[in-house]
């Protein structure tokens, strides 16, 4: 899985945006490719798997489907600094692209790592029926995960000191204010 800069920012910017709180969303790839090309952000107060999850992944699918793209992988964040947990909720949700799309995986952002020049992801892969991290992931040139552009980390760090997370809208955006671009958040790269 090879990220484009656009997919490393949008989730970093939704972390940044709302550091109290849990946030979440998903990565999308060209329809017959596995490098991450976008990446849909989706709640920033959320907790439990609810009834807006499933309107929210019906829009991406409807997106995905017109743009000849599809759902590839998973984010989260958490509110606690040094939780690199992918957690029961993010599980079920990755869970469930896996079963439609066997290449999926789930990625919880390292949150001290956000404004560093070092990679803020932490890869996580279905291993034996249950999802295990991949530490090591963007470090080993074997383990499947790189960036399209090795400067991702230090220019999304740049952006993000520059306040550029405020232009981010996810689905909770939108459904506070319908005008919201969170499908594709063009203001952002």
């Amino acid at each position: 899985m090879k990220f484009s800069h656009k997919a490393y920012l949008k989730p970093l910017a939704h972390a940044t945006k709302y550091p109290t709180g849990p946030v979440n969303g998903v990565f999308l790839a060209e329809t017959n490719s596995t490098n991450v090309v976008d990446a849909v952000p989706f709640f920033h107060f959320w907790g439990t798997l609810t009834p807006m999850l499933e309107v929210a992944m019906t829009q991406v699918d409807l997106h995905c489907k017109t743009n000849g793209l599809r759902i590839i992988g998973y984010y989260e964040a958490s509110e606690r600094l040094e939780d690199e947990a992918l957690s029961l909720v993010g599980q079920k949700i990755a869970s469930q692209i896996h079963l439609v799309n066997p290449e999926a995986f789930a990625v919880v952002i390292k949150n001290r790592k956000i404004n560093s020049d070092d990679v803020a992801f932490l890869p996580y892969q279905l291993k034996e029926g249950q999802w295990r991290a991949s530490k090591e992931a963007f470090s080993d040139k074997n383990a499947g995960f790189s960036l399209e552009n090795s400067s991702s980390p230090t220019v999304a760090a740049k952006a993000l000191r520059s306040g550029m997370s405020e232009k981010l809208a996810d689905f909770d955006n939108h459904l506070e204010n319908i005008k919201e671009d969170w499908l594709t958040n063009k203001a952002i790269v």
